[in-house]
């Protein structure tokens, strides 16, 4: 192997094991934390183990040959359990969970004679393995696996989606709390996911080249170093998300509501005159509890009138006033003395990358095409 690429690796690997030192000591949000760690540690583990096997060192040490196999059956429930943990899905880690790591367990169970082999029977195993010659069983994990993975990955995102939908009905800036890097992250190990089918019907159709496996060590050392930057980059995604109130309602449950249709006029009446006199969504941090604390209303009802009356979640009720505030305050000769996001930001909009998508959504252009057009107009 390139010097480069085990310098690559191995950094990889080190950076892991030091994020996992890290997950395991943060107290906050503990329990989705630990099995980040745990899947952290592992990626680093079996990355390192890439440099063992390609080195030959399993012919000095070959007792730590195998512990790492079954490892790719770990990494799909873990990042699920994480989302459904970070996204308050579940508030905690349950004994039932273990039943999603049954069949690393049943793994395990059925390779463990191979850890009592000898340290030369290990070596001749290893050797047959790389020939296409071994138990069909080993076949059939290999073709588990990717399904396993690709499965919850599947799963992962839309857990993730789901709280991400959720969140816009509470909260009017959500740049802090969504969980799109969990997102890409998860479209991340589909490719990941992907390769290893690729390279379980290479191992079937054309056993000698079982050593292209080596195809997996870039991408896993990249999934490595996205966590690691990530981590440093929005440490917020470690620290506390999962307190995040949800109060989102479907439609079903707004069916059994006590609010009458009067009711819900009223509360609309007052939240419009409210949202035209004071502008309280002026305020980057407003959320669907402090508005309707401003309206003397509950949150509940306070969403359900948003929903069914207006037809939008909060998150773009709010936002749309942002909006039409914006546009505004651009139409005033006196903004030419600030840039669009200084503008933006005034509007009670809380990043650039939030204004932008969320201008374009409800204007069909970017706050620059906005500007050129509203300027032609002018002249």
């Amino acid at each position: 192997m390139n010097v480069t690429f085990e310098t690559f690796y191995l950094l990889a690997a080190l950076q892991g094991v030091l994020l996992s030192a890290f997950l395991f000591t943060k107290k906050q949000n503990h329990a989705a934390n630990l099995i980040l760690a745990v899947a952290t540690l592992a990626l680093s583990i079996e990355l390192a183990t890439v440099v063992y096997y390609t080195n030959r060192w399993y012919k000095l040490y070959p007792h730590l040959m195998g512990f790492s196999y079954p490892f790719p059956a770990l990494y799909g429930p873990l990042f699920f359990l994480y989302a459904k943990l970070i996204s308050k899905k579940e508030k905690r880690f349950r004994a039932i969970d273990f039943l999603h790591f049954t069949p690393i367990l049943i793994i395990y169970c059925i390779t463990a004679p191979i850890f009592f082999y000898s340290g030369e029977e290990k070596i001749t195993f290893l050797n047959n393995m790389l020939l296409g010659i071994h138990d069909p069983i080993f076949s059939i994990f290999n073709g588990f696996i990717p399904i396993q993975g690709i499965t919850y990955t599947i799963l992962t995102i839309k857990t993730v989606a789901e709280y991400n939908r959720n969140i816009k009905d509470t909260y009017s800036s959500i740049d802090l709390i969504n969980l799109n890097w969990l997102k890409y992250l998860t479209l991340g190990l589909i490719i990941i996911w992907s390769i290893v089918a690729l390279l379980a019907v290479a191992r079937v159709v054309m056993p000698p080249l079982a050593h292209i496996d080596a195809l997996l060590n870039i991408p896993l050392a990249i999934l490595i170093y996205s966590i690691g930057y990530m981590g440093l980059k929005q440490s917020e995604i470690f620290l506390n998300p999962s307190s995040i109130p949800l109060q989102s309602e479907s439609a079903a449950k707004y069916q059994r509501s006590g609010l009458s249709d009067e009711n819900a006029e009223e509360i609309k009446r007052r939240l419009l005159a409210l949202m035209t006199s004071d502008k309280p969504f002026l305020g980057q941090d407003l959320t669907l509890q402090k508005l309707a604390e401003r309206l003397k209303t509950s949150s509940h009802n306070l969403s359900e009138v948003i929903n069914t009356k207006m037809h939008q979640s909060y998150y773009d009720f709010i936002n749309q006033y942002r909006v039409e505030e914006f546009k505004n305050r651009l139409s005033d000769p006196e903004s030419e003395r600030y840039n669009l996001l200084s503008i933006a930001f005034d509007s009670g909009f809380q990043s650039k990358g939030t204004f932008n998508s969320i201008f374009k959504k409800f204007t069909g252009m970017t706050p620059s095409e906005y500007k050129s057009k509203l300027n032609s107009r002018l002249l």
